[in-house]
């Protein structure tokens, strides 16, 4: 009988114990706790959404910086090319100043 009243109580400090730190990691609250993580997981997400929409963005702005920066050169290359055909083989060669 005295083992049994001693197990009830070593249980009841368990469990005391067990709320105590749950209570001081999470609050007393349970329903709030449930609420608070819900919505810290709901923030996180969004973060992470955007972040995600951020990278993309970016990504898809250097690609086509790029793209347009390739065009160009391609341009400048095939004007040189065209103005050393026109200038023809007896002519004197044209000074190409870049950037103009």
């Amino acid at each position: 009988m005295a083992n049994d009243y001693d197990n009830q109580l070593i249980e009841s400090v368990v469990v005391r114990r067990n709320r105590i730190t749950s209570a001081l990691l999470y609050g007393d609250n349970p329903h709030q706790r449930r609420w608070v993580d819900s919505v810290r997981l709901f923030l996180f997400s969004i973060a992470l959404a955007a972040l995600i929409a951020a990278i993309c963005v970016g990504y898809s702005f250097i690609s086509n910086l790029l793209a347009q920066q390739r065009a160009e050169q391609q341009q400048r290359q095939s004007a040189a090319v065209e103005l050393q055909q026109s200038t023809g083989p007896g002519a004197e060669p044209l000074e190409i100043i870049p950037g103009a």
